[in-house]
């Protein structure tokens, strides 16, 4: 006979069971896009990462307000619009969560119209919870160079990085920061910055917490000469390449808003001509 009693194992299993499968359907999608669209091109006019925190510090919610802020802004008709509008009329995008450790959380995909946007939209909605641990902004980049960016699927005219995060590198020294921020512009990418206000309002970094076998000299607290803000700090430390710039989110709520001017700016033709290390804040 049949147990029809409750089972949480089984209840366990089955939760389990849909979030891969969403996981599975979503990269097969992904591939499905790139790849069939790839045929018929060998280039676009932009690769975009966009890399977000997943550190201990954004819950469940903080995870989905950044995924529905992405998915809005990539169904908006005017992100649409600077998406189509360079000679080539399509960009690649990727998606990267980080904390201690970079994941895929979406591989790299070809947008070329409102109806592949809709469908990475969707697949944004429809991905499981990811998170880590520390805020390792170093490591991020370091994991964008050598595995991300080594080799793109397509030839790209230009490679792009969006950073968004809640906090300063407490995993590696501002120099090894500063080191891999650099290596990536020499090599022609062009890093940007949404620094993301977890109480809404600009404050002074203070002591954080370190990963483990940090040490103090590693991580001083700020001097006067140092960035005192999170927006100042990926001034200082993320921004970089010709036209780069940074937005700020006044806290999770304000992400989504943020994101659109971010992608609207950064993707739209011809961003190269920007002028060199120029911010921009509402």
């Amino acid at each position: 006979m049949h147990d029809c009693r409750p089972n949480t194992h089984r209840a366990d299993g089955a939760r389990y069971a849909r979030m891969a499968c969403a996981l599975l359907v979503a990269c097969a999608l992904a591939f499905c896009l790139s790849t069939q669209t790839a045929a018929a091109e060998d280039a676009v006019d932009t690769a975009l990462v966009m890399a977000v925190d997943i550190s201990q510090s954004v819950d469940e919610d903080r995870y989905r307000l950044q995924m529905e802020g992405i998915a809005q802004a990539l169904e908006d008709k005017d992100v649409i619009r600077v998406v189509t509008s360079g000679p080539r009329h399509a960009i690649l995008f990727t998606l990267i969560g980080w904390a201690d450790r970079p994941k895929v959380l979406l591989p790299w995909t070809w947008i070329a119209s409102a109806s592949d946007a809709a469908a990475v939209a969707k697949m944004l909605r429809s991905l499981p919870s990811a998170n880590g641990e520390y805020t390792c902004v170093g490591r991020l980049l370091k994991y964008l160079s050598d595995v991300t960016l080594k080799p793109l699927p397509v030839k790209a005219d230009r490679v792009v990085i969006d950073v968004s995060g809640d906090g300063p590198d407490n995993c590696t020294s501002l120099q090894y920061v500063d080191d891999l921020r650099n290596r990536l512009v020499q090599d022609g990418v062009i890093i940007n910055g949404l620094p993301i206000l977890e109480d809404g309002k600009e404050s002074e970094i203070e002591r954080w917490n370190r990963a483990p076998g940090s040490t103090q000299s590693e991580f001083p607290l700020p001097s006067k000469e140092d960035a005192r803000t999170l927006t100042m700090w990926y001034e200082q430390h993320v921004m970089g390449g010709p036209g780069a710039f940074v937005i700020t989110a006044e806290g999770y709520e304000d992400f989504a808003r943020a994101i659109r001017r971010k992608f609207i700016q950064e993707i739209a033709w011809p961003g190269a001509s920007r002028p060199q290390q120029t911010a921009a804040r509402d």
